[in-house]
Formats: C-alpha cells, sequence, structure tokens
C-alpha cells in the first residue's frame, strides 16, 4: 500500500487579499526601451530594475509592494519614451536647420 504525504497550501486565497488581479510589472515596456529605443538618462535602465522589483514582489506575495514598484517602472517608462521622443525632435530640426543649407550649399553649381 502507497503512502501519501498531503500538504495544505494556506494564505493563497481572497481571504489573505490577493483577490484582486495581480499588478503588471512592465518589464516588456522597459526590454522595448531600453533595447529599441536607447536609454537616456538611465531612465530605461531605471524601469527595468524597478520592474524587475516589482516581479520579485509579485513572486513573493507582496502585492502591495509589486504594486509599488510596477507604478515607479511604469511612471520611468513613460520618462523614458517622451525623452526619446523630444530629441528625436530636437535632432530633426537642428538637422534640418543647419545641415540641410550646408548640403544644399556644397552640391549647388557654381
Amino acid at each position: 500500500m502507497a503512502e501519501h504525504t498531503v500538504i495544505t497550501m494556506s494564505g493563497a486565497g481572497p481571504e489573505k487579499g490577493l483577490g484582486r488581479d495581480p499588478p503588471r510589472d512592465y518589464l516588456l515596456l522597459s526590454l522595448f526601451n531600453i533595447l529599441l529605443l536607447g536609454n537616456p538618462c538611465c531612465l530605461s535602465f531605471v524601469a527595468l530594475v524597478y520592474s524587475v522589483k516589482s516581479r520579485d514582489r509579485k513572486l513573493v506575495g507582496d502585492m502591495d509592494g509589486a504594486l509599488t514598484y510596477a507604478k515607479t517602472s511604469r511612471q520611468m517608462n513613460i520618462c523614458a519614451v517622451v525623452l526619446n521622443v523630444l530629441l528625436l525632435i530636437i535632432f530633426l530640426i537642428l538637422f534640418f536647420v543647419y545641415m540641410v543649407p550646408i548640403l544644399r550649399n556644397l552640391y549647388q553649381p557654381h
């Protein structure tokens, strides 16, 4: 006859406050920002760190800590995207203001 061991898992039900959905950790957004958009002022790296911390807190079961880290990660990701867009706009303006006239004069027949 085989013997069985039963382990009851407690603390994982709604009675402990885990009835709501777990918070998002924004890890994919952080990776997108750091790999594809660049890393202005290290905001993308900081957002990635907070995303990993949020995921760790979620795995431990600390949903309040995970939510706090997730909100910080989201804010850093938004700031990184806005800063990237602003830098792109500034670069394009400077390119068209300074480089286009220089290139036009360079290739203009004399």
